[in-house]
């Protein structure tokens, strides 16, 4: 079912209360506001229509359109005797570097979300919006189907042009211009050509069948034959491209009748999300922003997504001991695979590009096949929160056929060429080169990658001469180099042992050049196993799932745990010992959440409870060889910042710690003020000389936040937040919400003196609100004196609510049963609320927040936040990814096990529901 689709097709003119709205959609209306449009205005679309007829050969448009005429008001529209612009030449090279201001254009046929997307980036990113019908109506007065029937074929023609060209002169910086199909003549495809050279021009497309499903019209093999045609013209005019994924689900969700549904039933439909019909865009959202942000080059919104994944933070080659999970499309293609399960806690996502159907030549790739993997690096992307690898396969065995006894096909130059350029409108994060292929076609690549690192790739079928030790391996890295290549990678095959040591000594030797291009090199075949588990970098592992047709297609054959079973089983790496440090930890989930991860990871690991009633137990733990961290709990989180040597800027400024990391050693040019435990040793037994204090408290928080937030909420200059409470656990969601952007926060605590105290914390600190908001906006924390008050006149009301209040009874004082005021609860786009207590789990404040979800009102619970948090925990303590799925697990098996059954039926549907993705 399209996410898009709605049971009646409404324009954005047509929507109620949007009138002011489209005044800011304006040619030069300022930024657009979206306050006031209710979440379904997201899910609609304003697109003028399919492009003409015209725009194909003449032989192709009864086959296409067949009786419907989606433009022509008049029989002189077909009968034009001008030449067909299927499409001008091929696209224009382009770098791909966009000055940071650059406007954004979108391009896409009717029904692909264009427009949608154009909403979402606008309000999100404070630019302006221009749609491309709207400035042909303001200028001219007429729409272009009212032109067209008052002035000949020419004269429109020629107007149009007029018209594309002023917009796009008109607004070169700032903007965010949605390009109808009326803007794809012949001129407008020049026109953006041009344009593309130094600004974004993005070509949404979608699958047929949602397409299909959101046009109510023709059938899926009409659509699907209509963007075979249309695939060429707007990839000519375009320099990126995003297929957008439909969610699944929302047809069951839209027939279902809720008011013979439970709250809880609701508030576990809330949680599948993509049957939420105002979060329906939400995995849209996030995904598209930060496609928008990595081709951009816009760092500021990238370190801000990035924040809430440690590892995130520094380049995968700048980390040891890395993987890249190697899968073929092939295998996505013949079936449907769990990403997440393919992902298996690697550090990249290797995309294989194997596929041999498909014809490709001078005129670029074939427009099915692009589109193919285009929705497969988008279903990828939609499930991973590592980097994705691009990676043409340039050696084919045509499956089902025998292998010639001169070796594998190859790919030829145009073909290669084609599917490289291709990778690089997706902009994926790294994209492979194979130096096997001519310095022409390498450097035609290299010159276009954009924001994308490039990796030099050769893999000899059959080893040098002498093997590491010939001449070719180093004039290959060399070559890489020359060429502009980010990273090189080599590989070869193994005969004997010793080919494993001789690798070794080549990656030392290359250590030691004087230019620091990092390389990847190890053996294949079984014999150089040893080879890849001790290479530092991007090893390439293969996906457990794909085991039993890894030798058929190539594959690696080490999977990742093996590779960390040998790490710690040669004593490469020791197991190591974490705790939950804390007055009062028996209640703690995190032993089990961890345990499962460490497990899953083939990671020897074990994490314990330790219970002290002073600080003065910390020193036991330290004390210990093996002691790799510890989780921090109440009362200690801000006592043991005294004892610490060095702190990240997060748990600094929240002043408050959640995890100890010990230094063992410090880096090169490092000293004890060191700013990410991420610098530090990992899975190293030896004694502790400093201690480093982190804090994800605030980022379980925030995850939560951005869980729950509806694109029609997403965080604006106006946007405000509430905090219920003043203790450690709310300084970390102000935080939170000051990462997500939002400049005015609201705290609002029983004992007013402590608020105040909040609120100077951060008053004083003067930091910088995060996302869109500009480079100088600041956030600000307000103080609420009573319950009673109604909210402040100045202030919109807020849509990111955080409880930090206990909701059980405490030392004989009994539960506050707290829910918040009516008055406070204005927004009419509702908002998210985040429940920090889960004992018990449906807290009073839940059952409110629950009661008024028709509202737009999403509530999370604790439940929610420990993993989160969790994630991000891991990571500090190992430096590898989380298996985020499994953590989620068992937090919710663990707690259905010592709850009612009420709860426990819950958690069960919570389980069935169950995904690890990002927020």
């Amino acid at each position: 079912m399209s996410i898009l689709a709605r049971p009646a097709k409404r324009k954005l003119d047509e929507v109620e209360g949007l009138e002011a709205s489209n005044r800011h959609l304006s040619t030069r209306g300022s930024r657009i506001a979206l306050d006031s449009i209710q979440p379904s205005i997201l899910a609609s679309e304003h697109d003028a229509a399919l492009p003409r007829p015209e725009s194909f050969p003449r032989q192709e448009q009864s086959d296409v359109y067949g009786e419907y005429n989606w433009y022509s008001n008049s029989p002189r529209t077909l009968d034009s005797n001008r030449a067909s612009p299927t499409r001008l030449e091929s696209p224009p090279e382009t770098q791909r570097i966009f000055s940071p201001n650059a406007s954004i254009v979108l391009i896409g046929i009717r029904g692909t979300g264009k427009s949608s997307l154009a909403v979402i980036l606008a309000a999100t990113s404070g630019k302006r919006m221009i749609d491309a019908d709207q400035y042909f109506q303001q200028v001219t007065g007429r729409s272009r189907a009212a032109f067209k029937k008052e002035y000949d074929l020419t004269e429109y023609r020629q107007q149009e042009a007029r018209v594309m060209e002023s917009m796009l002169a008109e607004h070169k910086e700032g903007c965010v211009i949605a390009c109808g199909p009326g803007s794809m003549e012949r001129s407008g495809q020049r026109l953006l050509r041009e344009y593309a050279k130094t600004h974004p021009v993005i070509h949404i497309i979608r699958d047929p069948e949602s397409i299909q499903s959101y046009l109510k019209a023709w059938d899926t093999v009409k659509v699907r034959r209509f963007l075979e045609l249309s695939g060429p013209v707007y990839r000519a005019c375009s320099n990126l491209e995003f297929f957008n994924v439909s969610e699944k689900g929302f047809a069951d969700y839209a027939g279902k009748d809720n008011h013979n549904h439970s709250p809880l039933e609701l508030e576990l439909d809330q949680r599948s999300q993509v049957s939420t019909p105002f979060l329906t865009l939400k995995r849209l959202q996030r995904d598209f922003l930060k496609f928008v942000a990595f081709a951009t080059g816009d760092s500021t919104i990238l370190s801000g997504q990035q924040a809430s994944f440690p590892l995130s933070m520094q380049p995968v080659e700048s980390r040891m001991l890395t993987y890249a999970v190697t899968v073929p499309i092939s295998s996505l293609f013949e079936r449907e695979l769990d990403i997440e399960d393919l992902e298996s806690t690697a550090d990249a996502f290797e995309l294989k590009v194997d596929i041999t159907e498909g014809c490709s030549d001078d005129q670029g790739i074939d427009s099915a096949l692009a589109d193919r993997i285009s929705q497969a690096v988008a279903t990828i992307r939609r499930n991973i929160v590592i980097p994705l690898i691009y990676h043409v396969e340039s050696s084919l065995s045509p499956i089902g056929s025998p292998v010639q006894h001169n070796g594998p096909l190859r790919r030829s130059d145009d073909a290669y060429l084609n599917l490289s350029k291709h990778g690089l409108r997706l902009a994926p994060e790294y994209l492979t080169v194979d130096l096997s292929y001519s310095d022409d076609i390498l450097s035609q690549i290299i010159a276009c990658k954009g924001t994308s690192k490039v990796i030099g790739h050769f893999a000899w079928s059959q080893p040098c001469p002498r093997g590491w030790e010939d001449a070719e391996p180093l004039a290959m890295y060399e070559r890489a180099r020359r060429l502009g290549c980010d990273m090189v990678r080599l590989t070869q095959p193994a005969t004997t042992i010793e080919d494993n040591f001789a690798v070794e000594r080549f990656r030392h030797h290359v250590r030691g050049l004087p230019w620091q291009l990092p390389v990847i090199a190890f053996n294949t075949t079984p014999l150089g196993r040893m080879s890849s588990c001790f290479n530092p970098i991007l090893t390439s592992v293969a996906p457990p799932p794909l085991l039993p047709e890894m030798q058929s297609k190539s594959l690696p054959c080490l999977t990742l745990r093996e590779a960390q079973g040998a790490l710690y089983a040669s004593f490469a790496l020791d197991p190591m010992q974490f705790f939950v440090f804390g007055a009062n930890v028996t209640y703690s989930l995190s032993p089990a959440m961890h345990n499962a991860a460490f497990k899953v990871c083939g990671i020897p690991h074990k994490y314990t409870i330790y219970q002290s009633p002073s600080l003065r137990g910390l020193n036991e733990l330290v004390e210990n060889p093996y002691f790799g961290g510890t989780s921090v709990s109440l009362p200690y989180k801000t006592e043991v910042i005294p004892l610490l040597d060095s702190m990240s800027p997060h748990a600094r400024a929240i002043g408050a710690v959640n995890t100890l990391i010990p230094i063992r050693k410090f880096p090169d040019g490092v000293d004890t003020a060191i700013e990410s435990s991420l610098y530090l040793e990992k899975s190293r037994a030896g004694p502790t000389k400093a201690l480093h204090g982190d804090n994800t408290d605030w980022i379980g928080i925030g995850n939560c936040f951005r869980r729950g937030l509806s694109p029609a909420n997403a965080i604006r200059p106006s946007s405000t937040g509430l905090v219920i409470g003043a203790g450690g656990m709310a300084r970390a969601a102000v935080y939170s919400m000051i990462h997500l952007g939002v400049q005015n926060i609201f705290v609002y605590n029983r004992t007013m003196a402590n608020a105040e105290k909040l609120a100077h914390h951060y008053n004083r600190q003067n930091l910088l609100a995060h996302g869109w908001g500009g480079p100088n906006s600041r956030s600000k924390v307000h103080v609420l004196q009573t319950l009673q008050d109604n909210w402040p006149a100045d202030y919109k009301p807020p849509t990111v609510i955080c409880s930090c209040i206990p909701a059980h009874s405490i030392g004989g004082v009994p539960a506050p049963n707290f829910q918040l005021p009516s008055q406070w609860l204005g927004s009419p786009t509702g908002g998210v609320v985040v429940e920090l207590a889960y004992k018990p789990l449906n807290t009073p404040l839940m059952k409110q927040m629950r009661a008024i979800s028709h509202r737009g009102w999403v509530a999370l619970d604790g439940l929610d936040v420990l993993p989160e948090q969790g994630f991000a925990q891991f990571e500090l303590f190992t430096g590898r990814r989380a298996p985020r799925r499994v953590m989620r697990r068992i937090v919710l098996q663990e707690y259905q096990e010592v709850e009612g059954q009420e709860e426990q039926s819950a958690i069960q549907s919570r389980l069935e529901n169950l995904d690890g993705q990002p927020t």
